[in-house]
């Protein structure tokens, strides 16, 4: 309301003399009041820390690291479920004269337990980052050995290749979207200690389509 008095008067005071010179003080003041009075919003991202009870935001700047402040509820729920290690794109403020991030919300996160390899019926996954993963399909074996079935039903398959990004959801589960060239799955996706379970939902009427069970692979050779 300050700001909005402060224009009135000097449009008042600049009424009548209004010069190319005045005009431009005029535009000069009114972006400064403008810029002072509302900061927006920015985006933020960076990989969570964790020291005592504070998370914080690693950065490459003088501050090194930021102090993770939570500006509402919703924030502060989705930090709970997340460890150190993962990362987070957000949308807020960085401090630097303070260090520190005051986050309005979390749009997208990179979960690290989620990379590494995992098994399921559908064959081998391997979570190569926090964007990009590949399936490798499973082979059934040959039946009764025969040579020909062998050939011709069981080489080797290439890798389907995969872009993903995971986004905050309520609960224990994660929001999971998949996309290869031709299309974008949405899934969900909730991790136990050493397993996780992935919902594969239909895009036109909401249903489970598919369940999968991932178990943790560990590291191959």
């Amino acid at each position: 309301m300050q700001s909005n008095n402060r224009v009135v008067l000097l449009l008042t005071r600049l009424r009548s003399h209004e010069t190319s010179s005045d005009m431009r003080i005029l535009l000069f003041v009114l972006t400064f009041v403008m810029a002072t009075g509302t900061i927006a919003a920015q985006p933020l991202r960076g990989t969570l820390l964790k020291s005592g009870q504070d998370l914080f935001l690693q950065s490459n700047d003088a501050c090194g690291k930021y102090r993770i402040d939570s500006k509402n509820d919703d924030v502060t729920n989705i930090l709970i479920k997340l460890a150190p290690g993962d990362s987070v794109n957000a949308t807020g403020d960085f401090d630097t004269d303070k260090c520190v991030a005051a986050i309005e919300s979390i749009d997208y996160v990179g979960l690290k337990r989620f990379l590494g390899n995992w098994i399921s019926k559908e064959g081998l996954i391997t979570v190569h980052d926090f964007s990009t993963l590949s399936l490798y399909p499973a082979v059934p074996s040959p039946i009764n050995n025969d040579p020909a079935a062998k050939s011709s039903n069981f080489s080797v398959f290439k890798p389907q290749e995969y872009k993903y990004s995971v986004t905050p959801s309520d609960g224990k589960e994660w929001v999971l979207f998949l996309s290869d060239t031709q299309s974008t799955t949405f899934a969900t996706i909730q991790f136990a200690k050493e397993a996780a379970v992935v919902k594969i939902y239909d895009s036109e009427n909401g249903n489970v389509n598919k369940v999968l069970i991932l178990s943790r692979a560990g590291t191959l050779k």
